[in-house]
């Protein structure tokens, strides 16, 4: 229930920040959706991920020697699909991830950018849980307002910071893990 409050919250400030920046022109928010590919420990339980995400941008235009950089703040949803021949009692159909974000995007050449993000993924089912969240990637902006960009994405899961729930220990691996990803992401900035 504290996690859903903390995503309430973050698109709350969101859209007002969003608000002010439209009057202002200080930065712009984007809507994406992705797809992601498993690596590492996660593709042992999981094929493929989907999810969405709102990420801010505040720009950095005001200074002249970083006049090409933007801070980013994202929050999203997303969600895995266990292997089938894994799925049970224990190990369920899907497993569903809150990642929040902070980060930079630093504009390379015209519209193509490299972008720096961390932060933390909650766990969003049976107890909860985080993992630390790494992801950097590059990507491109069109004049018309759609956005195309990959990142690879780490996580490091520690048992330790998971909670208990109905089913033991929280989160799909009982020891510490890495949590890998590649994932292609299509937005929209308004």
């Amino acid at each position: 229930m504290g996690k859903r409050v903390l995503l309430v919250i973050a698109l709350s400030v969101g859209f007002a920040l969003g608000g002010f920046a439209q009057s202002s022109s200080i930065g712009n928010f984007n809507l994406g959706v992705y797809g992601a590919l498993p690596f590492k420990s996660m593709n042992q339980i999981f094929d493929a991920g989907i999810g969405g995400s709102l990420k801010y941008e505040y720009h950095l235009k005001k200074v002249h020697f970083i006049k090409r950089l933007d801070l980013t703040l994202e929050a999203g949803y997303e969600t895995f699909a266990a292997k089938v021949p894994l799925q049970s009692v224990e190990v369920k159909s899907t497993y569903g991830y809150v990642p929040v974000k902070i980060g930079a995007k630093f504009y390379i050449l015209g519209r193509l950018y490299a972008e720096m993000q961390t932060g933390v993924a909650y766990y969003a089912m049976h107890g909860g849980g985080s993992a630390s969240d790494y992801s950097p990637g590059i990507g491109y902006s069109f004049n018309t307002g759609f956005e195309i960009g990959v990142r690879y994405e780490e996580w490091k899961q520690y048992p330790e910071n998971h909670i208990p729930g109905q089913f033991g220990q929280s989160g799909p691996f009982i020891k510490p893990s890495n949590f890998s990803q590649l994932a292609l992401r299509f937005a929209e900035r308004f």
